[in-house]
């Protein structure tokens, strides 16, 4: 795991052992600030971070045995435990075993509240005006086909996004999964099995491997028992519990083991110090639920834009409604013209084709190792400006590997392993000789001095996926006989293969750094015959209960002690020595117990030289950043420590030297960058985007992977460095480029800031200005701490990435705009982020970036190309209020394009590749640089949309002056009255009024919308009308195809018939689709040309062709002209009326886009040109 203390001892609490002083000031802070009034109100993030700091203050592990009984009203030294009525009495007066859960919002009332947002409640008075319009007029049932339309598409988008907030109500429920379901408790001196809910503090409680820990608990027995952290930390070391303290750090000393971990090998008691709300994991948990989730930029953006159109939409359905009232138009008819007002200006699919796009996005970065559970956080990584990374594993590979060596005085290279020299027959070379006396030793003493060792066991997973390449089947599509019959097959075969593997790759089973040390050993000297040939030694003796037990003879490692002694049996020798004792551990504490050195082969006596040397290799290898092991050993004579020597495995006991060692030598580890992770790191830099390193790595050892990874870049003045060239802290901090800060720092600074109000400027001030450093890393950190740090990066205007592995990063992950949780983490973390870096990589986060920016740009595309159809289907009802022209395109038309033809286009956005500069920018600024811009409305509406609305009343006047109607005649066609006429008329322009008979009935106005008179000669309706000014020639005869002039469906023909309408109609639906090509092509890019970017997106491709298939089956499908009001459009109509402004828009565009790029500083990406700063979008 990590240089220096292990995992556990950094990630939560900030008491460490490095410096008391700063320790006690922080709790002289905590206790000034109590009892002081503030100057306002507290909020509940800073309670929950105040809360989850005070942990330090727990001191249950350094009681005494008669101090816990009495702190806990129970009874320990005799085992037996609270009385019954205690028990009741605290249950009573505490609470139940469990995690208080915030009060949530009914299922119900959050679906409702899905499907009643703003967007949805316009969509919803859209429907109820269509239902009330159909209720009014049941002749017309397009209003009720259009009512329920709108009404399934609010519905299913609703449900969608009820599904994807449901989703993060899981994390509460995933602490609750912690707690085991009963547990094994001593009351009134009885063992008896309870519910774990009803322990409290005080109880004595049972454990024993397998189980989970149902409480915090103090160890006060056990044998042989370990625990596993994971849950809590993320790593998996199983961890060995003891009575006595270990260290003053709660989460590394070995007498306390916590809720929610468990229990994986021996048993012990243990007494019950906190139970529920109370517990580590309690306070962890309260701190999730305090820290609400950000919403998405996305979401905010596209909140943004449905409420513009929304409220363009309201103002000109109400603004036309009246004008349609003073205009004397009846009630039904304006409330079918607001409608499609309404209809016209949303974007009924723009939902649907965000989240579409969005999914197809997260499926590709699937691809890349990165599992999006939150669609809308793919974009907001790309907005992201500031990633709060974690070092382990992210940044680094977390595989501990042999760096270097110092033996016999002198640092040698230790990075080639002894296998790949031995392969590379002479290409490669090594710094050490394995021959050498000293050398030798060393390599000798590290291999029995460590347990770790080589094993692995395949996952079940694993060997269904060799059983599924065996078979040549899908894995996930094995019956249970066929994983049984060749799962011993498969499991052999992967072990063998394991075998073949360098030693290098091979899985262990071991602390990380021993794993690094022996995979380095391995080649040179197998482990299993020497640690055969030299057995760790053991005795057997009776414990206190008079049981029979095996003692092992060795001192295991914990950080107070900072050491493990081993003492091997080397009789096997035949020697003058019996035993030989190892010790490995730090190396100031193992060089301190060494009065001799292994030089050359020679002992010699240590000496000021050799002092000065050990220093300057030591503190060499720490500026690296390298984790460094000393080892020392001595060999015990025969003559004194007899073959059955039963050793006394406490230092304050012992029958064994421990001081008077030889020391034999150094060896330093690091854990190596990721590949490519410092160019990731680069690429950050360039895309505008700071990346801060939160570890619980001390500053030196942070600093130095920082520098590693391009964090801390060549030449930055960093803090530490100028600390250490003897500048006043204060000023260090002032004046460097670089800064490194102990958690402890912040700890302190906070903590003077308790009581300040929240609204008081100078609260956190201290931690903007760190921020505000170009390199930034913090070390030593808890998790209260981070999520301060992850709430300051955010007040500082950041957009915040934050990764994390264990529960205790879950605030911060849930905090943050972004959280992403690694892999191989907790299931917790993993909950609690909206995607997960399977393989726990940086450099997945920077392609997430990419691809976040790339989802912005193509959403940017897809809106613009959406947008642009919204001014044809405008303008249809703005002229028929205005000019009176019989409408020239239905609301269901509108619905078929929005919801049908546009549809493919506008998600194949999703598909396009990025342009060049997309990793150059700075992140978008969520204040200024919006989704939907003046400058995308203007290019939508006012450029290409007037373009395409031209195109389409082009090509309705052409449609109507075919079928009869002349242009002219059309403007103030809707109010003019006439007279129907009878069946039997015909029309004849040198009859008596022109054939028709009815010219006494009452004169009335003709509905155009309505089907009933399809079949009347208009000349005859309109009978008063010119002759020569109204009616043009029918361009279709008799000798044109039937169809052309004939409706086939309703069997009535077209020309001067109102039948002509719905042809014109259906034809301005095609011309909207051909219009819809050119904007697909030009939405492409936004400033290259069409010819540098290509048609490589196939998916696009696919798209022109889907929307011309489609609209085709809307006209030429009968049953559709009947429930849709389409028309068979003769071929001389469909789509050749608009082509020339198909080529306008694409010549006009291409045109608009050399000014663009001729207006943009290549250098420096700086907009100048007039063209380019108004029209780039």
């Amino acid at each position: 795991m990590k240089a220096g203390l292990s995992e556990a001892s950094r990630v939560f609490l900030a008491q460490y052992q490095a410096n008391f002083d700063q320790t006690q000031q922080i709790a002289l802070a905590d206790m000034d600030t109590k009892g002081k009034k503030k100057k306002g109100g507290k909020s509940e993030f800073d309670s929950a971070i105040k809360g989850n700091e005070e942990i330090r203050n727990m001191r249950f592990h350094f009681m005494t045995f008669e101090e816990l009984s009495d702190k806990l009203e129970t009874n320990i030294v005799d085992k037996k435990g609270l009385t019954q009525d205690q028990a009741t009495r605290k249950f009573d007066q505490i609470g139940p075993n469990a995690l208080t859960e915030k009060k949530a919002i009914p299922w119900y009332l959050a679906f409702l509240k899905e499907m009643t947002g703003f967007f949805s409640l316009l969509l919803w008075f859209g429907s109820l005006l269509c239902f009330i319009g159909y209720g009014l007029d049941s002749s017309d049932s397009s209003n009720l086909y259009l009512g329920i339309v709108l009404a399934v598409v609010v519905f299913i988008t609703g449900c969608f996004s009820y599904y994807q907030s449901s989703k993060s109500a899981a994390l509460m429920a995933q602490f609750k999964n912690f707690i085991p379901p009963r547990a094994l408790v001593i009351r009134d001196g009885n063992e008896s099995s309870i519910e774990a809910i009803k322990l409290v503090p005080g109880d004595l409680i049972r454990l024993k491997g397998g189980e989970n820990i149902p409480a915090d608990i103090r160890v006060i027995e056990c044998h042989e028992m370990k625990v596993n952290n994971a849950s809590l930390t993320g790593e998996s070391d199983d961890l060995l519990r003891k009575v006595e303290k270990t260290a003053d750090n709660p989460l590394e000393t070995a007498n306390l083991a916590f809720f929610g971990t468990s229990c994986t090998f021996g048993n012990g008691l243990g007494v019950v110090i906190n139970t529920g709300d109370r517990t580590v994991i309690g306070q962890i948990a309260n701190l999730a639920q305090s820290a609400q989730a950000s919403e998405t930029p996305l979401s905010t953006e596209i909140d943004r834009f449905i409420k513009i159109i929304s409220a363009v939409a309201i103002i000109l359905g109400v603004s036309f409604f009246i004008l349609g009232v003073i205009y004397g138009y009846n009630i039904i008819t304006n409330l079918v013209f607001a409608i499609g007002i309404i209809v016209a200006n949303v974007p009924e699919g723009l939902l649907a084709t965000v989240t579409v796009s969005l999914a197809l996005t997260a499926k590709r970065m699937a691809k890349k190792k990165v599992l999006v559970k939150n669609l809308e956080s793919v974009e907001t990584l790309g907005s992201t400006s500031c990633i709060c990374s974690d070092k382990t594993g992210t940044l680094t590979q977390n595989v501990m590997t042999v760096s270097s060596m110092w033996y016999s005085g002198e640092i040698r290279d230790g990075s080639v392993n002894y296998q790949t020299f031995k392969q590379s027959k002479g290409e490669v070379d090594v710094d050490y000789d394995v021959n050498d006396e000293t050398c030798s030793e060393l390599i000798k003493t590290v291999a029995l001095g460590t347990k770790a060792f080589f094993d692995y066991t395949p996952t079940e997973e694993t060997i269904k996926r060799k059983i599924g390449k065996m078979l040549k089947k899908n894995p996930k599509k094995l019956s249970k006989d066929e994983f049984n019959e060749n799962k011993e097959v498969a499991e052999q075969q992967l072990k063998e293969e394991e075998n073949q593997k360098p030693f290098q790759v091979r899985h262990t089973e071991g602390d990380a750094s021993e794993s690094g040390l022996i995979k380095f050993i391995q080649p040179i000297k197998d482990l299993t015959e020497a640690r055969d040939r030299y057995p760790i030694h053991s005795y057997k003796m009776k414990d206190e209960n008079g049981e029979v037990t095996n003692v092992m003879c060795e001192i295991p490692f914990n950080s107070f002690k900072k050491y493990n002694l081993i003492i091997r049996d080397i009789t096997a020798d035949k020697g003058e020595n019996n035993f030989m004792l190892i010790m490995k551990g730090a190396p100031e504490r193992i060089w301190g117990r060494c009065d001799k050195i292994l030089v050359n082969g020679e002992v010699r006596e240590i000496t000021d030289y050799w002092h000065k040397k050990f220093e300057e290799a030591n503190a060499a290898f720490g500026k690296n950043g390298e984790r460094v092991l000393a080892f020392a050993n001595i060999y015990l004579p025969a003559n004194e420590y007899k073959k059955d020597s039963q050793f006394i495995m406490k230092e304050e006991d012992k029958n064994y030297p421990m001081e008077g060692l030889t020391f034999v030598g150094l060896m330093a580890l690091n854990d190596p960058p990721r590949v490519y992770v410092d160019q990731s790191v680069s690429k950050c830099r360039r895309a505008g985007i700071k990346v801060i390193m939160v570890t619980g790595d001390q500053p030196v050892t942070a600093a130095a992977i920082a520098k590693k990874v391009n964090i801390i870049t060549p030449g930055s003045r960093v803090n530490v460095d100028l600390i250490e060239e003897g500048i006043d802290v204060e000023q260090a901090n002032a004046i460097c480029d670089a800064i490194v800060i102990h958690g402890d720092d912040l700890a302190r600074k906070h903590a003077a800031q308790e009581n300040f109000d929240d609204e008081d400027p100078e609260k956190g001030r201290f931690l903007l200005s760190w921020i505000s450093k170009k390199e930034v890393v913090f070390a030593r950190t808890t998790p209260s701490q981070k999520l301060l740090i992850v709430d300051a990066c955010q007040r500082a205007g950041h957009v915040v990435a934050v990764t994390g592995d264990g529960v205790n990063d879950s605030p911060a992950i849930k905090k943050a705009n972004i959280g992403v949780a690694m892999g191989s983490g907790s299931d917790v973390a993993k909950n609690a982020a909206d995607m997960i870096i399977l393989d726990d990589d940086f450099s997945s986060i920077v392609n997430g970036v990419e691809e976040g920016r790339l989802i912005f740009d193509n959403l940017k595309k897809s809106i613009a190309y959406t947008l642009s159809s919204n001014i044809p289907e405008i303008g249809p009802f703005i002229m028929f209020i205005l000019a009176q022209l019989p409408l020239p395109l239905t609301t269901v038309m509108i619905l078929c394009i929005d919801l049908g033809t546009d549809m493919v286009p506008a998600i194949s956005f999703a598909y396009e590749n990025p342009e060049l500069d997309i990793m150059l920018r700075h992140p978008r600024n969520s204040k200024r640089d919006h989704l939907v811009n003046t400058k995308l409305i203007s290019f939508a509406y006012l450029q290409i949309g007037v373009i395409q609305c031209s195109a389409g009343f082009f090509t309705y006047f052409i449609v109507m002056n075919d079928y009869g109607f002349k242009p002219a005649f059309l403007f103030g066609m809707v109010p003019r009255k006439g007279q129907l006429p009878n069946k039997t008329d015909v029309y004849n322009p040198n009859s008596a009024n022109k054939g028709n008979t009815n010219t006494a009935a009452t004169k009335d106005t003709f509905d155009w919308n309505k089907d009933d008179n399809n079949g009347v000669d208009l000349r005859l309706f309109y009978w008063e009308q010119d002759v020569s000014s109204s009616w043009a020639e029918c361009r279709y005869g008799q000798d044109a195809p039937r169809w052309w002039r004939h409706n086939l469906v309703e069997d009535v023909d077209i020309c001067y018939r109102s039948d002509a309408l719905r042809y014109a109609q259906c034809a301005y639906l095609v011309s909207i689709v051909v219009v819809q090509w050119a904007d697909l092509l030009i939405c492409k890019t936004r400033n290259l040309s069409i010819s540098q970017q290509g048609m490589k997106n196939y998916f696009a491709n696919f798209g022109l062709i889907f929307e011309v298939v489609l609209v085709a089956i809307l006209c030429y499908v009968p049953y559709l002209n009947i429930a849709l009001g389409t028309r068979m459009v003769s071929t001389p109509h469909f789509g050749v009326p608009s082509f020339p402004f198909f080529s306008v828009i694409f010549f006009y565009d291409e045109l608009r886009k050399s000014f663009l790029r001729a207006g943009i500083d290549k250098e420096t990406s700086r907009i100048k040109g007039w063209v380019a700063q108004n029209t780039y979008y």
